[in-house]
């Protein structure tokens, strides 16, 4: 994290001028810091791999005057607690993801899809963010197409996103995607699109990724809403599980309101040899932009009026964003297996 931005007599634009304020962005950084410290688990050169998803509100929006400069410290804060993190929402204009990208480092690289053209592509990129000392990019990326059929008419109205990475002794393919939302009448078209896009998406990597791929995720925003829902038997119809952390966890939900499981973890393990440990949603706003009356003058000078108060929700929300990150941790060392794999070898 190049936290020097933070010092005085500095030219970066992500300087912050005001000692007052730069004051309050430094405590809300040690604030955020100590809260990550305690609910998600430390990153190790090696042994294992925090893995999230997060869909970021319209990163790159220009509402109420686009992202506050701190805002872009928070979501780097939370960020650097990943080895490998997939984004939703990327926009079409890029500049405040790669001014948090400045803020992050350069222990991080990242791989951004192009936008999918037409008006349900919402000018959206999706984006995989990695630890450069933790994970290592294999040479393999896309954007999935359908092969073009009368049972599937239309294609992803956001191309997911696969790449290849490999953490410690695990490689393997991962995919990110942001499902089409529509609308929540169940007996409605909208949403039966929805369902198929989901069922389209496990069907896809079942029949083209499995059998040559030893380990396979998928995870993002599927916009599901609970375990009861035809969304989330579209999920789990296929080949692919839900972390069994993820399930006993009882987690709550990745939205605002955490009553809706919106974005998950899908995996396939050939050898099911990959352990997962623990698992959870980070809540943000336990900790930053959690009280209008603390950042009320700074986001008034961002804003340029003053923001009424019954606002400051949905003001919050494309400052962060309205969903929270969903993160597993899984063992990376498969050394001791395979040892024994070789001891069991005939001459």
């Amino acid at each position: 994290m190049n936290y020097y931005y933070l010092r005085p007599k500095n030219s970066s634009p992500l300087f912050i001028e005001n000692k007052e304020e730069r004051d309050a962005v430094i405590d809300n950084l040690l604030a955020l810091r100590k809260s990550l410290n305690e609910e998600i688990p430390e990153k190790k050169l090696s042994g294992n791999l925090i893995l999230g998803t997060w869909n970021i509100r319209e990163f790159g929006n220009s509402k109420y005057n686009g992202r506050m400069t701190e805002s872009l410290y928070y979501i780097a804060e939370i960020i650097s607690r990943f080895d490998l993190i997939a984004v939703q929402e990327v926009r079409t204009e890029m500049l405040e993801f790669n001014q948090m990208l400045n803020i992050l480092g350069d222990n991080y690289g990242v791989h951004v899809s192009i936008v999918t053209q037409g008006k349900s592509g919402n000018s959206e990129r999706l984006a995989f963010i990695y630890d450069k000392r933790t994970v290592e990019f294999k040479n393999i990326a896309g954007q999935v197409v359908l092969p073009k059929t009368t049972q599937i008419p239309d294609q992803f109205a956001r191309a997911p996103y696969v790449i290849r990475f490999q953490s410690g002794w695990v490689r393997f393919d991962i995919a990110t995607a942001h499902i089409y939302y529509g609308d929540d009448v169940k007996s409605g078209v909208k949403y039966k699109k929805r369902v198929e896009e989901i069922k389209n998406l496990v069907d896809y990597f079942s029949k083209n990724y499995i059998k040559e791929a030893d380990n396979l995720f998928i995870l993002g925003d599927f916009n599901i809403e609970d375990t009861e829902a035809a969304t989330y038997a579209a999920a789990t119809s296929g080949k692919f599980k839900i972390p069994s952390a993820i399930l006993t966890g009882q987690l709550p939900g990745t939205n605002q309101l955490q009553n809706k499981i919106y974005d998950q973890i899908l995996y396939y393990n050939k050898y099911n040899n990959i352990v997962f440990s623990k698992a959870g949603v980070y809540n943000l706003y336990n900790t930053v932009f959690n009280d209008f009356a603390s950042y009320e003058g700074r986001i008034n000078a961002h804003y340029g009026k003053k923001l009424a108060k019954n606002k400051f929700n949905d003001f919050r929300s494309y400052q962060m964003s309205d969903h929270l990150p969903l993160w597993i941790e899984m063992k990376t060392d498969l050394a001791d297996g395979y040892l024994n794999f070789v001891k069991k070898q005939k001459e």
